[in-house]
């Protein structure tokens, strides 16, 4: 897959909508668009991963086609929308076991996979790698317009002041970029930390923004004016507090940025006060290796390899009880809290709630 450039200009008078890394949450992506009020006088660009990581992969691409049909929507090419092409067009027996074992190991960690759904629309049982040419062919000719809609996408829209790109850019100069491997533009990991600057505002999904703090959980945008980049995956679906975010431009010409957001955790009301931690970390799969020092019933007393904190975790977030224990994503940060605040409840504990605040995690110990 080579890298493709579209250059549009933008009028000056609509305003402007960004999302990215739906990852098959049709109900998140139609409810996002709900909350921000989305109608035919706006422009949305949506930068990728559209697909896979979610229960409704089908379900959500076909929204998306439908809404392209009916309003202005730039839709742009994911690493895993990419994948996902590469991995069905692969035509051999190790590819069939993969994607076989792919289908099996989706179903049980996300619910399901495009693939596994377009199986199922067409009652087709995948039980052996021998059934995946067939499973390929029935796809091909029912799911034409779905495969041609992927293909289709770009993998960098160029506007007046913005570049939107799903993983990032090497440099500003997009043009020498075209027909190179796109997997460098789509796949490129804390783009934000790469230390580079650009001319125009370079809009990526792609890294979820948590991944950038290292004491407190936030999946806010970030917008890096020195640099000129902004980065907005929410991390809907991937991380346990995730959501859908959308970056709102009021017009082509501004850069007075705010954002919205959808996630489905019920909501409640604080009844007392809260001051924030003084000290706090946030553990990112990047960095996730800890050392077991006392283990409970519900959390654990552990100790973050790399830094040496020390922290209660809960148990359902340790993935082993070994030397090379690892944790998922997870932090002890404790909220400011006052009271009437709605928070968004991500897990009651006997130790008090795992909550979410303004697009920020922690714990709240109070009623």
């Amino acid at each position: 897959m080579k890298t493709t450039v579209n250059k549009i200009n933008v009028p000056s008078d609509r305003r402007i909508i960004v999302t990215s890394d739906v990852h098959g949450h049709y109900k998140h992506l139609k409810n996002l668009l709900e909350t921000v009020n989305f109608s035919e006088e706006d422009i949305l660009f949506i930068i990728g991963d559209i697909i896979e990581k979610g229960p409704e992969s089908l379900k959500t691409l076909r929204y998306v086609m439908d809404i392209c049909k009916k309003y202005t929507v730039y839709v742009l090419m994911g690493n895993v929308d990419a994948w996902r092409l590469t991995m069905f067009e692969d035509d051999d027996a190790e590819s069939n076991e993969e994607l076989l074992d792919y289908i099996i190991y989706m179903k049980e960690r996300w619910g399901g996979c495009f693939f596994a759904d377009m199986c199922d629309e067409l009652n087709f049982c995948i039980s052996s790698p021998s059934d995946i040419p067939e499973a390929k062919l029935r796809i091909s000719k029912s799911f034409n317009d779905e495969f041609e809609f992927l293909r289709s996408l770009p993998t960098i829209i160029e506007t007046q002041n913005f570049i939107f790109v799903h993983g990032g850019l090497p440099t500003a100069d997009i043009d020498s970029l075209v027909g190179d491997d796109a997997f460098n533009v789509l796949k490129n990991d804390a783009f934000i930390n790469k230390n580079l600057y650009f001319p125009k505002y370079v809009i990526v999904g792609h890294w979820p923004v948590t991944l950038y703090g290292d004491k407190i959980a936030c999946s806010k945008p970030i917008v890096n004016h020195n640099q000129k980049i902004i980065s907005i995956d929410g991390g809907c679906g991937l991380k346990r507090d995730g959501q859908l975010n959308a970056l709102i431009i009021p017009d082509i010409n501004s850069a007075d940025f705010t954002f919205s957001s959808y996630d489905d955790f019920p909501i409640d009301i604080a009844m007392t006060s809260q001051e924030e931690s003084a000290n706090s970390v946030n553990i990112r799969y990047t960095d996730n290796k800890i050392k077991i020092l006392e283990k409970g019933d519900e959390f654990s007393y552990v100790q973050h390899i790399t830094t040496g904190y020390c922290f209660y975790i809960l148990n359902s977030y340790i993935y082993s009880y070994s030397e090379n224990s690892t944790c998922d994503d997870y932090t002890d940060y404790c909220l400011p809290v006052k009271v009437g605040d709605e928070l968004s409840v991500i897990q009651k504990t006997s130790r008090g709630y795992l909550v979410k605040k303004d697009g920020i995690s922690g714990w709240y110990r109070g009623s």
